[in-house]
């Protein structure tokens, strides 16, 4: 009678079986690397520009019937002062104050939930607009600066040349979409830098005499 003992495998041994007493050789399992990320490494995606009223972009679909491509890729749509753009076979959506990225995946849901279509891929490519913040009243140099993710308050006034020599440092104003955003002293945010705020594209400053 023969005795037949279980096959035991070891991943990344090579085993044995044994029958009628002779070993039979089991392909060796070779474990799969994994590689994990270097310490420290970042694996955050760096999100895209915030979405403006006035800003253009392009949209393009993939995944769905080649007529709607072809009636769709050669248009561009912009966003209005109250931050909505018309989709087609959507109709409106307000697009202001998010990413690209964002974007996408609402046009996509909103597709696949009103069953236009079951798996779109909406692709945005937003232009590049140019942006200013407005620096007026009492600095040497009043003027329109362009806006960059890192101008603050202060940078704005330094790179108008500064206070003039009849400038009130107190009671600066920051005005944002139309309203005060805030009121600062010069003095205050140039000594402690965490209270120099970051200015938005639109913001309108004004140094008072």
């Amino acid at each position: 009678m023969r005795q037949i003992i279980p096959i035991l495998v070891l991943l990344g041994v090579t085993s044995t079986s044994f029958c009628a007493g002779k070993p039979i050789p089991v392909a060796t399992r070779v474990p799969v690397a994994v590689v994990a990320p270097a310490v420290g490494a970042s694996t955050s995606i760096v999100p895209t520009a915030t979405i403006r009223a006035g800003d253009t972009f392009d949209m393009r679909l993939t995944g769905v019937p080649m007529d709607v491509i072809q009636d769709i890729a050669n248009l561009q749509y912009t966003v209005g002062a109250d931050g909505i753009v018309n989709v087609p076979l959507i109709g409106k959506m307000k697009v202001s104050g998010m990413n690209s990225t964002q974007v996408e995946d609402m046009i996509q849901a909103k597709y696949i939930a009103e069953k236009i279509f079951t798996k779109p891929t909406v692709i945005i490519s937003v232009g590049q607009v140019a942006r200013f913040v407005s620096i007026s009243g009492a600095v040497r140099a009043p003027q329109r600066l362009p806006w960059t993710a890192d101008i603050t308050l202060a940078s704005a006034i330094g790179n108008c040349q500064g206070l003039g020599d009849f400038a009130k440092p107190k009671g600066i104003t920051v005005i944002r979409d139309g309203k005060v955003f805030g009121t600062y002293n010069y003095k205050e945010i140039t000594k402690n830098p965490a209270n120099d705020p970051k200015l938005l594209p639109g913001d309108q400053v004004n140094v008072p005499e």
